[in-house]
């Protein structure tokens, strides 16, 4: 498991949404342009990768960016919300 970010500022959320899902579904040929649901993703991983979000970034991730958009997208939303929160 990767360890919780210390500085947001510098966080590549590509490389976050990549090793990030790809722990939470064990898999690890995706990248950061795939969909959460297309990756085989479904409501109780998805609350586990929310809680990783919250661990590491202090903000919640939106669920409705990550069932409907890629997980790239979906976690520079969270990434771009805790820089502007810290």
């Amino acid at each position: 498991m990767t360890q919780p970010i210390t500085d947001t500022q510098s966080a590549n959320p590509d490389t976050l949404a990549v090793t990030w899902v790809g722990e939470v579904l064990e898999e690890s040929d995706l990248s950061a342009q795939d969909n959460f649901l297309d990756l085989g993703g479904h409501s109780v991983l998805a609350l586990e990768l929310s809680e990783r979000v919250k661990k590491d970034l202090g903000v919640d991730l939106d669920m409705q960016i990550l069932f409907e958009r890629s997980i790239g997208e979906a976690i520079a939303d969270a990434v771009t919300r805790a820089r502007t929160t810290k």
